[in-house]
């Protein structure tokens, strides 16, 4: 019989049971205490994933004064205890510590450039698969402001670890393209690369004949999996991406991401030069100008022909209240998934998500700018049904049989209403939309939804 000091269950059970605590912090830290053997799956939930925030200023009764000194930070008590640990029969807490997100303040309080125990924190992380750098707000975070050891911790030891793979960096601003070029090249296991709000001192051409010399070979790059290109990132970084000396490669790139309200060209580039896309995301912004595009040569657009494995598309149209209709623009696109000159060639798209975000107006104001915007649909419909055509010398027998979009199994449309007044606004939205789709509802492939986004 075993004594009341002895486990009866096999361990891995309990292990089991400790999962399912996974996003209780209360419960693990009760579980670490209950025995030695709980301790180390409590440890990979509770330090999975690390969040460092802006320290709090100290509370006193005298005035508040810019620039004046924190105490206790979460930096500096996560590194004491990590530190603490390296020895310890209970193992090392840095090996539990899987995720990293440093978030930078605002005017007293940044601290990514002054905390003393950050640099030493970062090099004693021995397991990081994520790292994360932002800031909440629309401060920029200006990378040649942080110490040079910080950089020297992150270049020199965090990116260059073998697990090492998911990399996510929000409101930064290099000086030049040369200095977002030495991040990513220390980044040689990357698979995850997620981008927005990323600017540039100096955005000229010539930081990227600046950058030459340090050209990377083919096999010494990382191969991105999945590229998120968010708002208000700058086109010289999209250009950059297929640059020689970017140190990584997004022709590998298997889920792309794309927040779009200017340069077209630029995003229309890297979309081509992923030639391994099989889910596309693209956005439009509220601030987009279709003119822009429209202004550009065909061959300059995008072209789904162009990405062969594409299988799921997925659409965000935010116009809210802007006059530009964006249903050509998306007819245009979708209709490059049809070879032109193979019209019968089937592609291998199978999904289809558009997500339209308009502002609904109170119910005593004129509603047929929203109830008609989707007058133009039956074009998207013919397109995708197979029954559109091509050229002036298409033909109908050709159309009735096998089409681009054969291997199509389902195109979701949902509204997302902003600003709506009273209960029941979606079910009553839907019933006035106008829309004219014969060819998807014959395949019953056409899903129709609408939620009130402001809940």
């Amino acid at each position: 019989m075993s004594t009341h000091h002895e486990q009866s269950l096999p361990q891995e059970i309990f292990d089991s049971v400790i999962d399912h605590f996974h996003a209780d912090t209360h419960t693990l830290q009760t579980c670490a205490l209950v025995a030695p053997s709980w301790l180390s799956s409590s440890r990979a939930h509770l330090f999975h994933r690390v969040v460092l925030n802006p320290p709090k200023p100290i509370k006193n009764t005298r005035p508040f004064r810019f620039g004046k000194k924190m105490h206790g930070s979460s930096c500096r008590r996560l590194f004491e205890c990590v530190e603490s640990s390296v020895d310890s029969r209970l193992g090392n807490l840095a090996v539990y510590i899987r995720e990293l997100h440093l978030c930078e303040g605002m005017l007293a309080s940044e601290w990514l450039a002054i905390e003393a125990t950050l640099p030493r924190l970062l090099r004693a992380l021995l397991n990081l698969r994520r790292f994360e750098i932002s800031r909440d707000a629309s401060v920029q975070i200006q990378w040649s402001q942080l110490s040079s050891s910080w950089k020297g911790a992150l270049e020199g030891h965090v990116f260059r670890l073998p697990s090492f793979t998911e990399f996510k960096m929000s409101s930064l601003t290099f000086n030049n393209l040369e200095d977002l070029g030495k991040v990513l090249r220390s980044c040689k296991h990357l698979r995850v690369l997620e981008v927005d709000h990323i600017m540039f001192t100096d955005e000229s051409p010539f930081g990227l004949g600046a950058c030459a010399k340090d050209e990377v070979p083919r096999a010494e790059k990382a191969s991105l999996d999945m590229l998120v290109v968010g708002p208000r990132t700058s086109a010289a970084f999209i250009t950059y991406l297929s640059h020689p000396s970017s140190g990584v490669t997004v022709s590998t790139v298997r889920k792309l991401s794309m927040s779009i309200s200017r340069n077209f060209e630029d995003f229309a580039k890297l979309l081509h030069a992923s030639l391994s896309v099989e889910h596309l995301e693209l956005g439009l912004m509220n601030d987009v100008d279709l003119k822009e595009y429209w202004n550009l040569a065909p061959e300059k657009h995008f072209d789904l022909s162009q990405v062969p494995h594409l299988r799921n598309l997925r659409v965000n149209i935010d116009v809210l209240q802007k006059l530009d209709d964006p249903l050509p623009w998306l007819s245009t696109v979708l209709r490059t998934g049809i070879d032109s000159e193979r019209p019968t060639r089937i592609n291998q798209v199978q999904t289809i998500w558009i997500i339209y975000s308009l502002y609904l107006p109170a119910p005593y104001m004129d509603r047929s700018v929203n109830t008609t915007i989707f007058d133009g649909w039956k074009e998207i419909d013919d397109i995708l049904s197979g029954t559109a055509k091509l050229g002036p010398g298409d033909d109908d027998a050709i159309q009735g049989s096998s089409h681009g979009y054969q291997n199509l199994e389902i195109v979701k449309l949902d509204f997302a209403l902003e600003n709506p007044i009273g209960f029941g606004v979606a079910p009553r939205f839907l019933k006035e939309v106008v829309l004219d789709s014969p060819g998807l509802g014959k395949k019953d492939v056409l899903r129709i939804s609408a939620s009130d986004t402001s809940k």
